[in-house]
């Protein structure tokens, strides 16, 4: 593997973590990880992705290319997938408590100065037009 300052193509990373390109690619979009064009091919730091996936599991040299044949990856992958969804969930949550929190605190203080507004005066349309005739 040729690396120049810790880049790596999208197929030298897919057979790093043994999944296919797709979800290498899938990996620098949700995670934002710059990319750079090498002639046709694209890089991307090998360091930047295992600091959001993790560093690769087990030998590289024994690794199969094809993820769908060892089921214990997809497992590993799913278990993480499942944990980083929940812990959103969670975040989700508690940020939906704090608006709803927010959003009764701000109702309080309409209610509060609303009710300290003089009652507006109820004045019909012809008292307004001769009112308005004698000011000008």
């Amino acid at each position: 593997m040729q690396t120049d300052g810790g880049w790596v193509s999208i197929s030298e990373a897919s057979r790093l973590y043994g999944r296919h390109r797709k979800w290498v690619s899938d990996q620098i979009e949700r995670y934002n990880i710059e990319i750079r064009k090498v002639g046709n091919q694209k890089q991307l730091r090998l360091t930047d992705l295992i600091s959001h996936r993790g560093e690769p599991q087990g030998d590289v040299t024994t690794r199969n290319a094809n993820h769908t044949e060892n089921p214990q990856i997809i497992a590993d992958a799913s278990a993480q997938e499942a944990q980083l969804l929940r812990q959103e969930n969670q975040f989700l949550r508690e940020r939906v408590e704090e608006m709803k929190q927010r959003q009764a605190w701000l109702e309080g203080l309409v209610d509060r100065y609303t009710a300290q507004l003089p009652a507006p005066e109820r004045v019909g349309w012809f008292v307004r037009l001769v009112g308005w005739a004698r000011n000008t």
